[in-house]
């Protein structure tokens, strides 16, 4: 089959590979579509470390081409959606229901071979039915979405807040989604890239500013109380800084997107205790796929129009660079136009 290879910093290939082996307790799938992650690039970069060579690729989706011998929920010909996250049972925190913090979380794409090519294996319990009315398309944002699902959930957004969400590309409106559902108020949507402003204003955003704006758009609407929560979805440093700044006494400050590793923001225990913030994060998708796939059928949540780009599995290196693209909202490479 052919496969999208990382080999090292700057260097993913597509190669000849062998198929994938089905185990008794797996399932290979013939891949539709696979969404390119924040994730895949840092690791493109260098920035998150991996063992080489590895196919990359978690948000994914496709078609049952075989099952085990012990598999029983699946059959050949099912349209599925891949929950990357596998973990070890064993360890500490999956002894605790923590799964997600699993200390040998080895997810696939990251930790073993994922979706950047025409087959896949993934073990039963990481799939899930596609519900009728989702397209394979629309699919792979579902394990994207699922971390959103978790992320409002940490934020704790309630009927009546407002809530600033920092960053409009595809996560950022899909928080700005989720936090409308969760009864908030008034959202201000913070996004330095004018050409986002109108992705915001239709996930839901009731105000769209720049971030030289945003300290004054909210003491328009709060005073000098501050927002009820602040998420931040961008991965901008700066950021991360200036949300403890835009949250009120008693608020709730969700730091969502991935940052470099080893890079710090100051942050002041005084303030955080006197008072009382929340600040907190959000990993992965711990037991959310079945929500984000409900939100999607029944329509609640709308995916239209987040993707951009769809490439073929030939031009993977250029997806690995946002600035290839004019105006970028989400690019995926699509394995049935390869």
């Amino acid at each position: 089959m052919r496969a999208a290879v990382f080999q090292g910093v700057g260097n993913i290939e597509v190669l000849e590979v062998g198929d994938p082996i089905c185990g008794e307790g797996d399932v290979v799938i013939a891949v539709a579509t696979c969404g390119v992650c924040g994730t895949d690039r840092s690791i493109f970069r260098g920035e998150y470390e991996v063992s080489t060579p590895l196919i990359l690729g978690h948000e994914y989706s496709g078609t049952v081409v075989d099952v085990g011998s012990s598999v029983s929920r699946f059959a050949v010909g099912d349209r599925v959606v891949v929950d990357p996250n596998v973990v070890d049972d064993m360890c500490f925190f999956c002894r605790r229901g923590e799964n997600h913090l699993c200390s040998g979380l080895s997810p696939l794409g990251v930790g073993r071979s994922g979706g950047f090519a025409e087959f896949s294996v993934v073990p039963e319990r990481y799939l899930y039915h596609i519900p009728a009315g989702v397209s394979l398309q629309e699919a792979s944002l579902i394990e994207p979405l699922a971390c959103c699902v978790r992320g409002i959930d940490q934020a704790r957004v309630t009927t009546g807040d407002v809530v600033v969400v920092s960053g409009a590309g595809p996560i950022g409106c899909l928080l700005i989604q989720l936090t409308r559902m969760a009864g908030a108020a008034l959202i201000i949507s913070v996004e330095p890239s004018a050409s986002r402003h109108e992705f915001a204003r239709r996930a839901g955003a009731d105000v769209v500013c720049d971030p030289s704006e945003v300290s004054q758009v909210v003491k328009l609407h709060r005073g000098s109380v501050g927002a009820d929560v602040v998420i931040e979805a961008s991965g901008s440093l700066t950021a991360a800084q200036s949300s403890l700044d835009l949250v009120r006494r008693g608020g709730t400050v969700l730091l969502f997107a991935v940052y470099p590793q080893g890079r710090t923001v100051a942050v002041s225990p005084f303030r955080i205790n006197e008072d009382e913030l929340r600040v907190v994060g959000s990993l992965n998708n711990p037991s959310t796929h079945s929500r984000a796939l409900d939100l999607v059928a029944s329509g609640r949540v709308t995916l239209e129009g987040m993707v951009s780009h769809r490439l073929a599995l030939e031009d993977i290196d250029l997806a690995m660079n946002l600035d290839n693209f004019s105006q970028p909202s989400k690019v995926v490479i699509d394995l049935q136009a390869s």
